[in-house]
């Protein structure tokens, strides 16, 4: 049986693709009945709706194709709660990367423990696998495809019009054996197929997938997918942790909606979601200097020959090729215009170009790669004008990358419980890994989460009786945070410090210290901290006091020991003085020493108020009126008043939908009716009035 939700999901989108027609889309049916006997119901008294999935798991549900009048009539059935059509959603495309180098064949295996993840399950959320991936095939074990509702999770293929290769690039991380070694390379992989051709999907499809992994005892869920609504109470968020709670480690990508706060969104919102933020590690990059201007890190396209550390070689600008000779020795400057990439690197072999520069301010994601025997490189069409201008000849060097998060990685904190999040920073960019027919190099917090799910699964093979919550603890606790101006709402607890991870011999058991939102009225609040000795060895620990801050003051534990095998609990007490604290979200790092080890801890609190979305909303239809819409907003903290205007496209007032006073923070929804509405696009205000003052949000709306 497979878990359905009402909340729509944005999902990885690798290629533009044309909508798919609302009639397609299938129908949720929520039920308080058992979910087989409302599938006999549906089936005895609606022959002309099919059943397309099941959901027991997590909620009661069925969902189901059809004409709408028939869905209409279900909907009057007194064992139906709700019913909601699933909606489809698309995000950018991954990126490729850029570094010049980035398909040398990685071996992500650690050399701090022997685990190889040996019988460990980890199921992959995705676009399905490439099972036939040499690397892949021979960790690949199985899995779903709730696109087609077969047992075969492969990948879309051209004949499917839109390829997508996201899943396989994530599965390759966890666990590819073969000329590339995945982090767990012995690990068995399960694609769960929830994102179609050009990589999209619906919340049925997705929560689907969730659901039938959960059902198949996954021991990890990678789910490198989410929404744009920072809220812990989608049915999203919800889902994963009750999956959490059944017995399976989910680690999500934070998203590539930075590097603004509060952009980080659901599922990675969820309480007991490990949520991962992406950045570079221990990198360096090739750049082209031009003389006079600032240097440009080389954007260096897939598939093709790596960029020398050192260089300089000349080289000649064709806007065509058909009036040059070869070009032995050197770079050719060409603009990509209206030739397929393709053509222009059959051009450049022919004329045996050293390397190629194509100049274009098009997206190269977009492109179709071939291999290319030489390094290729795009700039935008001012930088290709600034080079030419320069020089005759390009000079290559190499500079490091900083160890820091990456500026698309989705920020924190999470709105309404105001709690940490990302939970950690993993290795996100110019990532190679196995992509349908090869490799590939892309970067963003999907290919961050993979490496996550791998260490987890060294970890679970060495600890197979562990509960999620003794891995995701030990995880967090064995951590390094980049320099003293990191933030937690950035990347969480830090960088996993492997060595310490697989050496531990101690586990805190609340890594995070969330504060919640203080108040005039606060005067101290207490978290407790449970530190566990699993060596054989006392443990010491010793509490660091931090800089003297106008209006807060720490109340800190005493060194204490603990005796091998033993654990104890500790309270962290801090005493706030609001009036002498500036407004807004107050957040950094405790440290602690256990024995000869540091340990940070992050701590946040929100001060009164802070500038956040109060509201997130989303719009669907309902099945039984084409101009009667649902609109479901999550507010993030109590209101005195809301109100709902629409306005025309000439900001004309239409219609005030609705006025409430003295809502409480979470989920709400209101019914829209739209027939008098005129067709085009429509402004929807939103006022709320909160201790903090009023706030407004618009969004646009296009009444067809």
């Amino acid at each position: 049986m497979r878990f359905l939700t009402l909340m729509p999901i944005i999902v990885i989108a690798i290629l533009n693709m044309p909508p798919t027609s609302a009639d397609e889309l299938p129908w949720i049916i929520e039920v308080d009945q058992n979910v087989d006997e409302a599938v006999d119901d549906i089936t005895r008294d609606y022959p002309f709706l099919t059943i397309i999935d099941t959901y027991d798991t997590l909620l009661n549900a069925v969902a189901v194709k059809g004409d709408k009048n028939d869905i209409a009539q279900l909907h009057q059935e007194t064992w139906v709660t709700r019913v909601t059509q699933s909606k489809e959603y698309k995000t950018p495309a991954i990126q490729s990367s850029a570094n010049g180098q980035s398909l040398t064949m990685p071996d992500y295996r650690l050399n701090v423990t022997k685990a190889t993840g040996q019988g460990v399950k980890v199921g992959v959320v995705d676009t399905g696998i490439d099972y036939n991936h040499p690397d892949l095939k021979n960790t690949y074990q199985g899995g779903y495809d709730v696109i087609d509702l077969d047992d075969d999770p492969m990948e879309s293929t051209q004949q499917d019009g839109f390829p997508t290769n996201h899943g396989t690039h994530v599965a390759g991380i966890i666990a590819a054996n073969g000329d590339m070694h995945g982090v767990a390379p012995n690990a068995g992989i399960y694609a769960y197929r929830a994102l179609g051709p050009g990589g999209t999907g619906t919340s049925a499809h997705v929560l689907a997938a969730l659901e039938q992994a959960v059902n198949d005892d996954m021991d990890i869920i990678n789910l490198s997918l989410g929404t744009d609504v920072n809220s812990p109470d989608t049915p999203l968020a919800q889902a994963v942790n009750q999956a959490f709670d059944l017995g399976t480690l989910i680690v999500v990508a934070s998203g590539n909606s930075g590097p603004d706060p509060w952009s980080v969104a659901t599922p990675a919102t969820a309480k007991h979601a490990i949520t991962v933020a992406a950045g570079s590690y221990n990198q360096s990059r090739p750049i082209l200097n031009i003389f006079g201007h600032k240097p440009i890190p080389i954007k260096a396209i897939p598939n093709s020959a790596p960029w020398p550390e050192e260089e300089k070689m000349p080289f000649v600008h064709a806007p065509n090729f058909d009036q040059l000779e070869k070009s032995v020795g050197k770079a050719i400057l060409t603009p990509k215009a209206n030739r397929s990439y393709a053509e222009i690197v059959g051009e450049a072999i022919q004329q045996e170009a050293e390397a190629l520069i194509i100049y274009s301010d098009d997206d190269p994601n977009e492109w179709s790669f071939v291999p290319a025997p030489m390094p290729v490189m795009y700039l935008t069409d001012a930088e290709a004008k600034t080079l030419r201008e320069s020089d005759d000849w390009i000079e290559i060097s190499t500079e490091a990358v900083p160890n820091d998060i990456a500026p698309f990685s989705a920020r924190g904190p999470v709105t309404r419980d105001w709690s940490i999040k990302p939970d950690i920073l993993a290795p996100g960019v110019d990532i190679v890994s196995t992509v349908p027919d090869g490799y590939a190099s892309f970067q963003g917090t999907s290919m961050a989460a993979p490496y996550i799910s791998g260490i987890l699964a060294l970890l679970k093979e060495q600890q197979p009786q562990a509960t999620p919550h003794q891995l995701k603890q030990q995880l967090l606790t064995h951590t390094e945070i980049p320099d003293q101006e990191s933030r937690p709402t950035e990347i969480g607890a830090g960088w996993l410090d492997t060595e310490a991870l697989f050496q531990q011999s101690f586990e805190i058991d609340s890594p995070q210290l969330n504060f919640g939102k203080i108040t005039p009225e606060s005067q101290a609040q207490t978290q407790s901290v449970t530190i566990r000795n699993t060596g054989d060895q006392s443990l010491t620990i010793n509490w660091d006091i931090p800089k003297r801050q106008n209006g807060i003051r720490w109340e800190l534990p005493l060194t204490q020991t603990i005796p091998a095998n033993e654990h104890k609990t500790f309270e962290v007490k801090a005493h706030f003085r609001p009036d002498q604290l500036t407004k807004g979200i107050h957040e950094g790092y405790l440290s602690l020493q256990l024995n000869s080890e540091s340990i940070t801890m992050p701590y946040l609190w929100v001060n009164e108020s802070a500038e956040h979305p109060r509201v997130n909303v989303e719009v669907t239809t309902k099945p039984f009126d084409p101009n009667d819409f649902v609109l479901t907003y999550y507010l993030s903290q109590q209101v005195k008043a809301l109100t709902i205007d629409v306005y025309d496209a000439f900001f004309t007032h239409v219609d005030t939908v609705v006025e409430k006073t003295q809502l409480e923070p979470g989920a709400h929804e209101t019914s829209i009716d739209m027939t008098s509405w005129q067709s085009g696009v429509h402004y929807i205000m939103i006022k709320t009035e909160d201790s903090d003052g009023t706030h407004f949000r618009m969004l646009e709306f296009n009444q067809s």
